[in-house]
């Protein structure tokens, strides 16, 4: 028992270790359309799978402990009297009949209150990162009453577990009992037939024996179950760790080095799911080393999903992007990505420091870097104003932080890269007016010798743009400078029209 203890606790800790880190391994592996298949909570039930394994083992060593057990007390009991043990073990099969019938209920119960688990735990995650959302809406009472509705649901499942698991026990007392009284009735004139031996004490030892022996494999049985009860948690752990129906982040040779002349998308489309509508119909335009290209268009359009290809983060359906002459996808993204700088408009921002949200990404710069980068972004004044300065934590995805100035912080963490190519999809869209036209001029500034596709939706900040181009549905409708598509009076002097009106009513 010692030293199956010793042995169970140290393989459980090393393999636990090791399916934990493989799960979340493998998550990180996932390509970024695999990975966004899953609920958050679907991905955080995953990767803390080294549990269900650890309990795999303890239950396999108590197996193990106790077949060991059941083989020796076998031996004794076909030293004393073999006809008698077979007289014995027909006697016992009750107890398997009894294992046949309550395993399958066992694996049914077991993968019911695991689906309803899974479920309950990602409603309750997902409810608690939407608690700002709860707050706002009001929906407290509507989200606890989902929670209770699901509870409602396994709780029943979970008593009918507890009701099998406490019969095994009593119904294998009770034909124990009859067994042995079967074997006091029979045993004495087997006994006597069978040996010239002093007929007593060799009954009597049988029965302590096989006493014994019944309550090993009462253990072995009630393992059993319990393996058969961890089947649902199993399935699901081999469920991911499943690679065929998974796609893997893949990524060429080639390490980028620098942009020479141009970006191409070359007649690309994009659709995220086979049976979904394109996002993106045929678009072809170039990013010229060192210019600005602005996207404009309606929500769903495909702005970001251009940022997106650009980025890496999904392949085109059809068609090509080519960096200087090769195919996007035949560069290293590791080297493609440390060249890019990116801000969105949903900025993460992790519950850690100031200094170190800016400077994730870059983790070796220094203390004065951070802050110039954050003086580029018109960050640095909010951030010194605060209790700790850049040592302030900001709380789960900055909750501490307003829009705005998250957003500088996000924005300071690209500056700090110092990237050759900027992708900007609505940066400053939480930015109040005076800010933004401060960060516009660090931005003017900053992007001066740098390749830039920037997503606007307030067409004002992209009037210098070297290229301007109107997407509608997935579709390129207009190309060209500021003033020559409002000369065409089309559709991106429709949008500047009403946003103009917008200003002038405002104002």
């Amino acid at each position: 028992s010692y030293f199956s203890s010793i042995f169970y606790g140290y393989l459980s800790i090393q393999i636990t270790e090791q399916v934990d880190l493989k799960l979340f391994n493998l998550v990180m592996d996932f390509s970024f359309p695999c990975a966004s298949r899953y609920k958050i909570g679907d991905l955080l039930n995953y990767i803390n799978g080294g549990g269900t394994v650890q309990t795999q083992i303890s239950l396999f060593n108590q197996l193990i402990t106790h077949l060991l057990m059941v083989i020796a007390y076998t031996v004794v009991i076909l030293w004393i009297s073999p006809s008698l043990s077979i007289f014995a073990i027909l006697l016992s099969l009750v107890l398997l009949q009894l294992q046949r019938y309550l395993k399958p209920i066992f694996i049914k119960l077991s993968l019911e209150t695991t689906d309803i688990s899974v479920e309950l735990a990602k409603e309750k995650t997902e409810s608690i990162q939407a608690l700002r959302l709860v707050h706002t809406f009001g929906q407290q009472g509507y989200t606890k009453s989902k929670i209770n509705r699901i509870y409602k649901t396994i709780l029943p499942l979970f008593k009918q577990q507890v009701r099998l698991g406490a019969i095994s026990n009593p119904a294998s007392n009770v034909l124990i009992i009859l067994t042995i009284g079967g074997l006091l009735i029979g045993g004495f004139s087997i006994l006597s037939a069978s040996s010239s031996r002093n007929v007593l004490p060799a009954l009597i030892t049988f029965i302590s024996a096989f006493n014994r022996l019944v309550v090993q494999v009462q253990f072995v049985l009630n393992v059993f179950n319990s393996l058969a009860s961890q089947t649902g948690s199993m399935n699901r752990l081999n469920s991911i760790l499943e690679t065929q129906d998974k796609q893997f982040n893949t990524s060429g040779n080639i390490d980028f080095e620098g942009l020479a002349k141009k970006i191409i998308f070359d007649d690309v489309s994009l659709s995220y799911q086979a049976e979904q509508k394109l996002a993106l119909n045929r678009v072809s335009f170039e990013l010229e080393k060192g210019k600005v290209v602005a996207l404009v268009g309606a929500s769903g359009a495909g702005k970001s999903s251009i940022a997106d290809l650009l980025i890496g983060l999904y392949e085109p359906t059809e068609g090509k992007i080519y960096v200087d002459e090769v195919d996007l996808k035949e560069y290293s993204y590791e080297s493609w990505r440390s060249r890019l700088g990116v801000v969105s408009q949903d900025t993460f921002i992790f519950n850690t420091n100031i200094l170190e949200n800016i400077r994730y990404g870059v983790p070796e710069a220094s203390e004065q870097e951070v802050i110039e980068a954050a003086k580029q972004a018109q960050a640095h004044e909010f951030i010194s104003e605060l209790p700790l300065s850049y040592d302030t934590v900001v709380g789960e995805r900055g909750y501490r932080l307003s829009g705005g100035q998250r957003q500088r912080v996000a924005l300071a963490r690209a500056i700090l890269r110092q990237p050759e190519i900027l992708i900007l999809d609505e940066a400053t869209s939480a930015l109040d007016s005076q800010s933004e036209r401060l960060v516009q001029e660090a931005l003017g500034k900053f992007q001066s010798d740098r390749t830039a596709l920037v997503i606007a939706h307030r067409l004002s900040t992209i009037v210098r743009a070297d290229k301007i181009i109107v997407l509608d549905k997935g579709r390129i409708v207009e190309v060209g400078h500021h003033q020559d598509l409002l000369k065409l009076n089309g559709v991106y002097s429709k949008y500047w029209n009403l946003q103009s009106q917008g200003s002038q009513t405002a104002a």
